[in-house]
């Protein structure tokens, strides 16, 4: 994908795609099986947004999140898991965005602040978990700008400023 051969990136994923569902469909008892064919829709669905195909990235991240929040239904503690259905989310959120579906757009990155904000309660000193919250804050703010909810995204941007300022304080290096 990065030398620009996207028809030979998307055949690639696809193909990859395709020996992933045997495999989770051959162990179905397999959570990682199932999250490995999630993560391919993911990959699948970059490629068909950098080549122009919104509704095949569309349809691929939304298999996906489908997928994500069975595997974070059937395992509820797992972080990975719910992080999994959170950055699926912010994919679907981009591609709406970039179609034009601003409340779908705001929807799926409102969840997925949601998700990430139980993630950071969870564990307080997750950086990671406080930079996926800034990140949703800040897509969030810009599909608020676009709408034109400017106080809404003024007030997104602002929360995710302040998480980035203690993020950077807390490691200044």
């Amino acid at each position: 994908q990065a030398a620009g051969d996207l028809a030979g990136a998307r055949a690639s994923y696809a193909e990859s795609h395709r020996i992933l569902q045997r495999l989770a469909a051959d162990n179905p008892s397999s959570a990682q099986a199932r999250r490995d064919v999630s993560v391919s829709l993911d990959k699948l669905g970059e490629v068909q947004q950098t080549a122009g195909d919104l509704a095949g990235a569309r349809a691929s991240y939304a298999e996906s999140i489908q997928i994500a929040r069975r595997l974070a239904a059937d395992n509820p503690s797992s972080t990975e898991a719910r992080r999994d259905v959170s950055v699926s989310l912010d994919k679907l959120g981009n591609v709406q965005q970039a179609a034009g579906d601003l409340a779908g757009a705001r929807a799926s990155y409102a969840e997925s602040l949601q998700i990430g904000r139980r993630l950071a309660a969870d564990n307080p000193s997750s950086a990671a978990a406080r930079r996926d919250i800034a990140a949703s804050l800040i897509k969030l703010g810009d599909v608020q700008r676009a709408a034109g909810d400017l106080a809404g995204a003024r007030a997104s941007y602002a929360e995710g400023h302040q998480i980035l300022q203690r993020l950077a304080a807390d490691n200044p290096s």
